[in-house]
């Protein structure tokens, strides 16, 4: 059982158990409550302690000014993305993506809205996670009545891989995208702009990109093993070229190696995406 110490509203209080204060979250938990109440944990969908004092009475603060239907909404776009990641979030996600729902529609309302410059690779490179963002656009576009842009789709995928507890979308996704651009737009410029993007080649290019990226900027990478890379040196001169010139952007760009096998993969995917 948990104590209450302060209600937020109706979906959120600060609740605690021996020494630990936690923000807990669940539907209707604060209502008709009271102060010095006992809840059991079965009431509670999620709950997190703060990293300390300081952002404890932040969180508090803004849970306070925040309208009881933004914790709905997160809920509804949690329970989707949980369910179609078969995983469970970070409880953070209940208080990082609420607070920024609510000042995103702020920022609406003063026609200030933000955008996200990322929104094309973020469609393009992380599909999934995309796609829950879009779900959340239009269940708070729906719940509030609004039109929020496209691009606010984006920024809610952005706080889904934030809170993901999967190893594999855990590098910084910026971090991630830019690196993967960096490699497009080399290749687009040695192809001249010949490059098909509308096939099943380049969308396991694409994927293979985003794996090689987390891989390199994790130092993950495969191993350094010359036999492949020689075999593909001499079978696809022409995609080993152009793989040469992209590691030598990279290496000079991150100034770290690019192991062999990781050249050798990008050879390969490279020349499948050339004679599609």
């Amino acid at each position: 059982m948990f104590r209450i110490k302060k209600i937020l509203n109706v979906n959120v209080v600060l609740v605690s158990k021996g020494e630990h204060e936690y923000i807990a979250f669940g539907k209707g938990i604060g209502y008709h409550q009271k102060v010095n109440s006992m809840i059991p944990e079965s009431r509670i969908a999620k709950k997190f302690i703060p990293i300390d004092d300081s952002r404890k009475s932040e969180m508090i603060q803004s849970l306070n000014n925040v309208p009881p239907i933004y914790i709905d909404i997160t809920t509804k776009i949690v329970e989707y993305a949980e369910n179609k990641l078969r995983e469970n979030l970070l409880p953070n996600i209940y208080y990082s993506l609420t607070d920024h729902l609510y000042f995103a529609v702020q920022r609406y309302h003063a026609n200030q809205a933000l955008g996200n410059r990322i929104y094309w690779e973020m469609k393009a490179y992380y599909p999934e996670m995309f796609d829950i963002g879009v779900y959340g656009l239009k269940i708070i576009n729906k719940m509030l009545n609004l039109h929020l842009p496209r691009e606010e789709a984006a920024n809610i995928a952005f706080h889904v891989i934030n809170s993901s507890t999967q190893s594999t979308v855990k590098t910084n996704i910026l971090d991630v995208t830019q690196l993967v651009d960096s490699i497009l737009q080399t290749l687009r410029v040695l192809t001249g702009g010949n490059l098909t993007s509308n096939n099943l080649n380049y969308d396991r290019f694409i994927m293979h990109l985003k794996f090689f990226a987390q891989r390199y900027l994790s130092d993950t990478m495969l191993s350094d093993k010359d036999d492949l890379l020689k075999m593909v040196y001499r079978l696809y001169p022409k995609a080993s070229n152009m793989s040469i010139k992209i590691q030598n952007t990279i290496e000079t760009i991150y100034e770290k190696a690019i192991t062999n096998e990781e050249l050798a993969y990008l050879i390969i995917h490279i020349h499948r995406v050339l004679t599609n």
